[in-house]
């Protein structure tokens, strides 16, 4: 019965897509680094490096003539 898996499938993306719509900006992770250091054995320290895109639609873009910046 692959049929009926397929409808299950798309009634579920459905019902998801309705829950929660997609933005009209869409953000992409490029790249993610991690540093550790342990500085004695009860302290680590640790610094997150996280590179995102942001796209968005021509239509977000604010207008200049509002005074936006």
């Amino acid at each position: 019965m692959p049929w009926f898996t397929r409808i299950c499938r798309h009634a579920g993306l459905f019902i998801h897509d309705v829950i929660e719509p997609v933005d009209r900006k869409q953000k992409c992770r490029v790249n993610k680094q991690v540093e550790e250091k342990k500085v004695s054995p009860t302290v680590t320290l640790r610094r997150t490096t996280i590179d995102e895109i942001e796209v968005r639609k021509p239509d977000d873009q604010p207008d200049a003539s509002s005074g936006e910046a």
